[in-house]
C-alpha cells in the first residue's frame, strides 16, 4: 500500500513538473513571438523614416525568432525589393509562395520581379494564381490582364480588364487601361465610352482627357475631340503637346485655320513633346497623313 502512494505521488510530481516545463515553454514561446513583433515594428518604423537597409536587419532578426511567420518574409522581401537587392528579394517571395500558398499578395509580388526580369511566362503563371487565390480583388486582376495583354492574349485581357472595372466601378485608372485595350483592339466606340468613365471619374487629370480626344479623332469625331483637347490644355496649358494634337482634330473638321492656329500656339516641339505627339497619332484609325 504504502509502495503504491509512493508510485501515485512520484506520478503526480511528474506530471506537475510537466506541466510547468509546457507553462515555461508557452512562455518562452510567446515572449520570442512578442520580440519577433517588436522586431517588425521597429524594422516598419525605419522603412518609413527612409532607411529600408535598417528595417531589412530588424525584419532578418524577426526572422531569427520567427522563421514560420510569412508576413514577417513578405515585408523582408518587400524592403529588398527598395533597395534593389531583387535576386534576394525572389528568394524570399518563393519561400513565402512555398510556405504559404495561398497569400496572394507574395504570388503578384514574384509575378513584379519575373516580369521585371522578362521572365513573362513564369510572371504570367504567378499573376493568375493571385488573381484565381484573392478573384474579389481587382487589383490582381488588372495585373493578370495587363501580361496577358502584352503577351497577344488579346481576349483574356479584355475579360479580365473588364472584371477589374466591375469589382471598382469608381477606380479611374481602371477604366482607362480598358478604354486603352479597346483602342488599341480596334473597338473604338467601346474606347470612347470607357475614356468618358475615366475623364468623370478624374475630371482632374488632364492626360486622360487627351487619350479621350485621341479615341474621338479615331472613331471620327474630330469637334467632340477638339472640346477634349480644350479641356486638356485648361488643365496643364504648359503642355504644347495637346495644342499640336488639337491641331489635327481641327484639320479633320474642316477648320484649317483654327488648326494652323493650334501649330503656331504650340511652337517648336522638343523631342519629348514630338514623341507623344507621334505616339498619339499612331491611335488614329485610319493614321492621319500629317507631320
Amino acid at each position: 500500500m504504502a509502495h503504491d502512494e509512493e508510485l501515485d505521488e512520484r506520478i503526480r510530481r511528474f506530471e506537475e513538473m510537466q506541466r510547468e516545463d509546457d507553462l515555461r515553454r508557452y512562455r518562452d514561446h510567446d515572449l520570442q513571438a512578442n520580440t519577433a513583433f517588436l522586431r517588425v515594428k521597429l524594422g516598419d518604423s525605419y522603412l518609413e523614416s527612409g532607411n529600408p537597409r535598417r528595417a531589412i536587419a530588424e525584419y532578418r532578426r524577426a526572422l531569427k525568432l520567427d522563421g514560420n511567420n510569412p508576413l514577417f518574409r513578405m515585408r523582408l522581401a518587400d524592403a529588398l525589393v527598395l533597395v534593389e537587392s531583387i535576386d534576394q528579394a525572389i528568394q524570399e517571395y518563393r519561400k513565402v509562395v512555398r510556405s504559404a500558398p495561398t497569400c496572394a499578395d507574395a504570388h503578384a509580388s514574384l509575378g513584379d520581379l519575373y516580369r521585371r526580369y522578362g521572365m513573362m511566362d513564369d510572371a504570367l503563371a504567378r499573376y493568375r494564381e493571385a488573381a484565381r487565390l484573392d478573384a474579389s480583388r481587382a487589383f490582381y486582376r488588372y495585373k493578370f490582364a495587363d501580361i496577358c495583354w502584352s503577351l497577344g492574349m488579346r481576349s483574356e485581357a479584355l475579360s479580365e480588364m473588364r472584371y477589374a472595372v466591375e469589382l471598382e466601378p469608381r477606380q479611374a485608372f481602371y477604366r482607362f487601361r480598358l478604354a486603352e485595350f479597346l483602342l488599341e483592339y480596334g473597338a473604338l466606340g467601346d474606347s470612347v465610352v470607357e475614356f468618358e468613365h475615366t475623364v468623370a471619374l478624374a475630371p482632374f487629370d488632364d492626360y486622360y482627357y487627351a487619350r479621350l480626344a485621341s479615341a474621338l479623332v479615331a472613331f471620327g469625331e474630330p469637334l467632340r475631340a477638339i472640346i477634349a483637347y480644350r479641356r486638356a490644355i485648361e488643365r496643364a496649358p504648359r503642355n504644347r503637346s495637346y495644342a499640336m494634337l488639337m491641331a489635327d482634330a481641327y484639320f479633320l473638321a474642316g477648320l484649317d485655320g483654327d488648326a494652323e492656329s493650334c501649330r503656331q500656339y504650340a511652337g517648336d516641339l522638343d523631342a519629348y513633346e514630338w514623341e507623344f505627339v507621334r505616339r498619339r497619332r499612331g491611335e488614329y484609325r485610319p493614321r492621319l497623313a500629317i507631320e
